[in-house]
């Protein structure tokens, strides 16, 4: 009798069967796989971008700020420098604090020409001194730099001490009576409070040529101009 030889498990043919079976569901799986994959990838991408986006927009804001902060700093120091200018034209009306370099001149005109009568005001300054100016009026500057008085310096002294300027009362200085002591160096001093800042003699309230020490009462709102003399409010 012949005995029946088994065939080899691979040569079966439920077994190639479930072999295609097998390798198509690995197939599927690895394609599933690599769709999530790209999927995956594909969000990270966007994810990337939206944080770029972010980035850009901070860097833009900084950037901006930068810019205004540098504008603003640019507009509070512009300086005004000696020449003649034209209210209305070159500068717009209002109120200027000028400082001197060494003894610095300044003058106010009605017009252009140049003559005595066209002088409304004028003063030779040695410190700094305000001046209110209108339109169609001219304003001529020399040996020194002048500012708007909102994006001046401030002329508060910082030891306490007032020497050689114009000061406005309660903004400089406050109002109240002070003792006024004359340069010795000098031994003669001048002292002056006005109403305002035009620089005319109408404006005057009182002032004074001092050969010795004096005193003096400022309200808010006055001018008071020291020259050759010094006011201590320690």
């Amino acid at each position: 009798m012949e005995k029946k030889v088994k065939k080899p498990i691979w040569k079966k043919w439920w077994v190639w069967i479930l072999a295609v079976i097998i390798v198509g569901a690995i197939t599927s799986g690895g394609e599933s796989d690599k769709t999530t994959d790209s999927s995956n990838n594909s969000n990270q991408g966007i994810v990337v971008q939206e944080e770029s986006a972010d980035t850009a927009q901070e860097v833009s804001i900084d950037t901006a700020n930068e810019e205004s902060n540098t504008t603003k700093e640019e507009k509070k120091n512009t300086k005004i420098k000696a020449g003649t200018y034209k209210i209305g034209v070159d500068l717009p009306a209002g109120e200027y604090i000028f400082f001197a370099k060494g003894m610095g001149y300044i003058e106010v005109a009605s017009d252009s020409t140049g003559a005595l009568d066209s002088i409304i005001s004028n003063d030779n300054v040695s410190g700094h001194t305000y001046i209110t100016v209108y339109d169609g009026e001219y304003l001529k500057l020399r040996s020194g730099e002048a500012y708007a008085v909102a994006d001046a310096p401030s002329v508060v002294p910082s030891n306490g001490i007032y020497k050689d300027g114009k000061y406005i009362v309660g903004k400089d200085i406050p109002a109240g009576e002070y003792k006024v002591t004359v340069n010795s160096n000098i031994g003669m001093g001048y002292i002056e409070v006005s109403s305002d800042s035009r620089g005319v003699l109408d404006s005057i309230i009182t002032n004074d040529n001092l050969m010795e020490d004096s005193y003096i009462t400022v309200q808010d709102g006055q001018y008071l101009k020291l020259s050759g003399a010094e006011i201590n409010i320690n």
